[in-house]
């Protein structure tokens, strides 16, 4: 007998398929997505470390670092958030490195602050009093809405710029208040308040600050009412051709040194009792508090926000909605300063665009002089 011949029903593999992944294992696909990932997120956190080091250390002194000084740094936020969701995705050992680039955006470049209870508590038996500073845009906002704020928040010391036009529509505010009105300044106190003097730099010809003094029940404090120059005319001039020819740079260069000269005068005149009496300087210095420029001359006084305020508190531009969505300020130019007299214990922001500047407030407590 023969045997029959065993037959097998093998279907050849297509020489152009490729085997299928083993469960569990990522696809072609999710390895190079995984891998740009990585890649990205290495890049976008020596992006971020750069700008912080831009911001936090160069910032005005360089015309780059001065232009993002003053940009919405809120914007910083989008590559390491597109990031971070992506890694969570397709690469998860990478998140951390995305959400460290996160919080340096968010609190060191966008200028977070949380307040930090006193160990040793405030050693002040000072009266407690409620400041506020404004620039109210020349009365061309609506007046109404800083009025609501200034009746909710019950002053003790209320400190304008801006204020020489439609002051008018302030004053029945202030009928029972000590006040001083010169030029776009205006100081309103419960207490009697009286000018000393006034500083009037020659960098831009103008009016700088006003120093007045108030007779408070815990003795007299000076308050330095100030509103420095904004750097945005020197960066409107910065245009593709103009930063190629090297004219907008120059012209820029040449406003930033008539900065630095007004706030070298206006920082002098501030202090020009050489703080033997408490000093409160409040006003719009169209810088934040990261700025070099605000550094170099303003650093030794105490900022009121930096201390006690929570948040971003920005406080202009309130009102740009070609731009940007109303009532949505990017920056924190707005201060209120101390000398080492006094102590802050709060700090705030408010909600409303009664001018291009939300108002800023603090309650803070003097040391009496005896």
């Amino acid at each position: 007998m023969s045997a029959s011949p065993m037959t097998t029903n093998l279907e050849p593999t297509p020489p152009d398929s490729e085997p299928s992944p083993k469960a569990g294992q990522p696809s072609g696909v999710t390895r190079l997505a995984g891998r740009v990932v990585s890649v990205a997120s290495v890049l976008d956190l020596v992006v971020v470390l750069v700008l912080l080091i831009l911001l936090c250390v160069v910032s005005e002194d360089w015309w780059l670092s001065l232009a993002m000084t003053y940009l919405p740094r809120v914007l910083f936020v989008l590559p390491p958030l597109f990031l971070f969701v992506a890694a969570l995705i397709v690469r998860r050992q990478w998140i951390w490195v995305n959400l460290f680039s996160l919080l340096l955006v968010v609190v060191p470049i966008m200028g977070l602050r949380i307040p930090l209870p006193s160990i040793l508590g405030s050693s002040s038996t000072g009266e407690l009093l409620t400041v506020v500073s404004c620039n109210i845009q020349g009365g061309r906002g609506n007046l109404l809405k800083t009025l609501s704020e200034l009746k909710d928040i019950d002053p003790d010391v209320v400190v304008l710029q801006e204020a020489n036009d439609g002051i008018s529509m302030l004053l029945p505010f202030f009928e029972d208040w000590s006040r001083v009105h010169t030029g776009e300044y205006f100081v309103a106190s419960r207490y009697p308040v009286k000018l000393r003097d006034s500083c009037r730099s020659d960098a831009f010809g103008r009016i700088t600050a006003i120093l007045c003094e108030v007779d408070s029940p815990d003795g007299p404090f000076l308050i330095c009412n100030v509103h420095l120059s904004t750097a945005r005319f020197g960066l409107s001039r910065l245009r593709l051709d103009s930063i190629l020819s090297g004219v907008g740079l120059e012209q820029l260069d040449v406003r930033q040194d008539l900065r630095e000269m007004e706030s070298v005068d206006t920082r002098a005149f501030a202090s020009q009792d050489g703080f033997e009496t408490p000093l409160l300087v409040m006003g719009d210095f169209n810088t934040p508090t990261s700025s070099s420029l605000f550094q170099l001359h303003w650093h030794d006084l105490s900022s009121a926000f930096d201390v006690a305020g929570f948040g971003y508190g920005y406080t202009s531009p309130c009102s740009d909605p070609a731009h940007w969505p109303s009532n949505t300020p990017w920056l924190r130019i707005d201060h209120i300063l101390s000398s080492r007299h006094w102590t802050t214990e709060s700090c705030w922001i408010g909600s409303l665009d009664g001018s291009d500047h939300r108002l800023i407030a603090a309650t803070v407590r003097m040391e009496p002089v005896e």
